[in-house]
């Protein structure tokens, strides 16, 4: 059982005397670089029961952003779970440099842990270096430890971070099979060994991907055979049908599930043996089942936002969905769960593609950028690598010790360097850090820029790219900016106590955190700065007389 006869008969007296009524379970889900104009593009080749379903029947935020910058995978996920920034969570990328320990860290890392379910590093994950609770930790909290919450991603940080603090588990993929760490478990639940004792990814690796319908009708997505897609090891040209068998093996064996649609296949069924192994939403006492899709990531960053591999993977994403909600219809009943959708950052324009087009954007020159610093650098009588310690991303560090002992004011230093970096090709602006951290502002995207500096990671300096500008190889995107085009994401909420219709306000992404928590009688994460969403909230929310 999922806990104990004795345990529910004691818990009676306490949901029965002016408790307010909750939902069973809670999904959380995440669409790994999933911009909002998806919704729409692809509308009219959806199934009634997926995207549509959450847009018919629940909210639909329609203008919904992220007000930080780097709009990337880690800080998106813990925004969208803590209520707030880089700023205050301390997830200040995917990775950062820390000049403290003059390391390089990843937002996952944890080496004090061990790998669950694999010999090799990959568990050595945890959710320690996140600085604020969680949606899901409060979750936890409020029941006095009774909640189940759960995280499934291919990626760990996608499934470590939402998951929080206090999660019963957390699991992400390595080489085909779902392994955990020692922050959770001493061993995998049986029913998770016995998962990937079946190779499911074996078995989606055996076929070919064709297209899901015939491939005349993706008239929203450029032709097959493109010049800003790449062309796989094994492989004359990117386009359907995919040999996977073939391409598996010439381009890194079971791990190339994660860069075919049914990697969003292989994790919704992950997530379903979940909740029937756990019993998630089986009584009264809210259980949360957080899920981050990290294929579109793979796909979008391959190909780009305009090729028939992202659209054919986001209408096979949707009947998937459309299958899960009626899992959860029968499994939990339709009136008793609560599911938001959303992502963790957009995508720009392949390069190339805007070049050819005529749009503002393409690439940044990092030779013509390297000389210029190398110039700056000489100002000073020093070289590139004895002035700077680290450029990790959009942010320099100074060797403050050998800056210090030249007698070299770093705060003037950083001054002159940015407006040194604002007057080359493809940056937009760079400001000294230090200014934005103690200091106040509005301008965009100043704001933005603000928002993702944790003080201990800021560095001295942080620049801007231009409006559709990437560092970033000829076929293929990338994302982290703070322009529309990488902060304009979904927001869809559906079920218990969310209130049908849509919305064209702009609202946050830090928002979406507070709404749950006002919905479920939650109290807010520690850190949170967003405000509740209240045309998402049923005005009539259930309670107890």
């Amino acid at each position: 059982m999922k806990r104990s006869l004795f345990t529910l008969v004691l818990l009676l007296p306490f949901f029965a005397i002016g408790q307010v009524e909750k939902p069973k379970l809670i999904v959380g889900i995440v669409v790994d670089q999933m911009r909002n104009d998806y919704l729409e593009r692809f509308n009219h080749q959806y199934s009634e029961g997926g995207f549509k379903r959450m847009m018919r029947d629940g909210f639909y935020g329609a203008n919904h952003h992220f007000s930080y910058m780097p709009t990337t995978t880690g800080p998106g996920h813990a925004s969208i779970y803590t209520g707030s920034t880089p700023a205050v969570h301390g997830i200040a990328g995917n990775n950062w440099y820390d000049p403290i320990q003059k390391k390089k860290m990843y937002c996952a890392e944890d080496r004090s842990v061990k790998t669950i379910g694999a010999v090799n590093k990959d568990g050595q994950m945890s959710p320690r270096n996140l600085r604020m609770t969680t949606i899901t930790d409060e979750l936890v909290l409020s029941t006095n430890f009774q909640s189940k919450v759960i995280g499934i991603s291919i990626k760990d940080r996608g499934a470590i971070l939402p998951a929080g603090h206090l999660a019963n588990s957390a699991y992400w993929l390595s080489d085909g099979n779902f392994i955990s760490s020692s922050y959770y478990m001493d061993e995998l639940p049986e029913w998770v060994s016995a998962f990937n004792e079946e190779d499911r990814v074996g078995k989606w690796l055996k076929g070919d991907w064709n297209t899901l319908l015939p491939i005349e009708e993706y008239k929203q997505s450029l032709a097959d055979d493109n010049p800003y897609e790449p062309i796989l090891a094994d492989e004359k040209a990117p386009v359907f049908p995919r040999n996977l068998k073939k391409l598996s093996a010439a381009n890194g064996g079971r791990d190339f599930i994660k860069r075919t649609p049914y990697g969003n296949s292989l994790v919704l069924e992950m997530a379903t043996a979940a909740v029937e192994a756990e019993e998630l939403g089986a009584d009264s006492i809210t259980d949360f089942l957080a899920i981050s899709f990290s294929t579109p990531d793979y796909m979008g960053h391959a190909y780009g936002p305009r090729a028939i591999e992202v659209q054919d993977t986001y209408l096979r994403l949707d009947r998937e969905l459309e299958s899960f909600f009626d899992m959860l219809d029968e499994k939990v009943g339709r009136d008793n769960y609560l599911v938001f959708l959303t992502a963790d950052h957009g995508a720009a324009e392949v390069g190339n593609f805007s070049l050819d087009n005529n749009l503002p954007g393409g690439y940044v020159d990092v030779d013509s950028l390297k000389t210029a610093i190398d110039q700056f650098a000489s100002q000073y009588g020093m070289s590139r690598k004895e002035m700077i310690e680290e450029i990790e991303g959009n942010k320099l560090y100074w060797a403050h010790e050998v800056l210090a002992e030249k007698g070299i004011d770093h705060e003037r230093l950083s001054r002159d360097f940015a407006r040194m970096m604002t007057k080359q090709l493809g940056i937009y602006c760079a400001y000294p850090t230090q200014n934005l951290i103690w200091g106040s502002t509005t301008s965009y995207p100043a704001t933005l820029v603000q928002n993702g500096l944790y003080p201990d990671f800021a560095g001295d300096v942080v620049w801007v790219l231009e409006s559709g500008v990437i560092d970033y190889g000829p076929t293929g995107t990338t994302h982290g900016a703070p322009w529309r085009y990488d902060s304009h994401i979904p927001l869809l909420m559906m079920g218990w106590g969310v209130k049908q219709g849509k919305s064209i306000r702009e609202t946050n992404i830090k928002d979406i955190a507070p709404t749950i928590s006002m919905i479920c009688h939650i109290p807010l994460p520690s850190g949170t700065t967003g405000s509740p969403i209240e045309e998402a909230v049923e005005n009539s929310l259930k309670s107890q007389e």
